[in-house]
């Protein structure tokens, strides 16, 4: 897109959060996770799995609110978008100010080998491989086994105490911690009270189903949005919103899906284009930039058909020749 484009949506599309159906959402997606927990500790299995597959669902959302509060989409009160990134955070363990600073960096550095965290990350792993140990990701990546989101996860765990073990004392990694041991100690909270009503067994079960999902579902909806996008030399200038579609990618629409499940992830490109516009906003700001075009998705793939096609692939053909610096 042209500035003059990004400047024309920029104008129709107001920033920021000023309807409350985040919120709305938010609260809802608590609710049916209370009735999924109730459903699973029935003793038909009929229920138990319509537990699982709503819980799954308000999961998957749950993190989808909490991308949504990393730009602080959510609500203008900014205490109250804390607040609901902090509970998502806490509700599927990914720590929400290390998220948030990741994250905010990956949108300022998109395509960037090394200011951009998740550029980074994935080359210091490549670089570092043994024959044997890419032998085991191909597997587990021919495999559907979710060993990215898993590692992007711990990753956002061990960021705050492996800056801290360099030298790192800043009041900001020193709150990252803080807030990384609140979480321990209500998850240890939460045990305990599972335990003393006998059903410590159920939520861990519960919870480690949920998990994996969580992680496939992560999987499924980041990867195709930067997969195969050229990086950038070492020493160039961040790109500005209005050159980001040149890295990035869109997925295609499907009805029901995308809008109300995934809540518009699938529009990648106007997310890195307007990152605090909030998800409600992002189909019109999309066909703004698009307003032109008949068909401006007929090129697109939906995720799922991403994911069924390149997960036939070797990782190290989809993404490794861009991140693999083995000599």
């Amino acid at each position: 897109m042209t500035k003059e484009q990004w400047l024309n949506v920029r104008k129709q599309i107001p920033d920021g959060a000023k309807e409350p159906w985040t919120v709305m959402l938010w609260v809802a997606d608590m609710l049916v996770l209370v009735l999924a927990w109730n459903l699973w500790l029935s003793s038909s299995t009929g229920l138990q799995l319509l537990g699982l597959v709503l819980a799954g669902v308000a999961t998957l959302q749950i993190y989808l609110i909490l991308h949504e509060a990393l730009h602080g989409a959510i609500s203008e009160n900014r205490r109250v978008n804390n607040f609901i990134g902090h509970c998502n955070g806490w509700l599927i363990a990914l720590p929400f100010l290390v998220r948030r600073r990741f994250h905010t960096a990956h949108h300022t550095w998109t395509s960037h080998p090394l200011n951009d965290p998740e550029n980074r990350g994935m080359i210091e792993k490549f670089s570092v491989m043994t024959k044997k140990q890419e032998r085991t990701l191909e597997f587990m990546w021919k495999h559907w086994i979710p060993m990215i989101a898993a590692n992007h996860f711990l990753l956002n765990w061990r960021a705050p105490f492996i800056a801290r073990a360099k030298g790192d004392n800043s009041p900001r990694i020193l709150k990252e911690i803080r807030f990384a041991r609140l979480y321990l100690v209500a998850y240890l909270a939460v045990a305990g009270v599972a335990l003393y009503f006998g059903h410590l067994a159920d939520l861990v079960m519960f919870y480690l189903i949920i998990w994996l999902f969580l992680f496939f579902m992560v999987e499924l909806l980041n990867l195709p949005h930067h997969a195969e996008a050229p990086l950038q030399a070492k020493d160039a200038d961040r790109l500005q919103y209005w050159e980001q579609d040149v890295v990035s990618h869109d997925c295609k629409n499907l009805p029901l899906w995308s809008r109300f499940i995934i809540l518009n992830f699938n529009l990648h490109i106007v997310h890195h284009a307007f990152p605090s516009v909030p998800w409600y906003r992002l189909a019109e700001a999309h066909k703004l930039l698009h307003e032109h075009e008949h068909h401006p998705g007929d090129s697109q793939v939906s995720e799922w058909d991403f994911a069924w096609t390149n997960r036939r692939r070797p990782l190290l053909k989809l993404m490794g020749h861009f991140f693999d610096h083995r000599t």
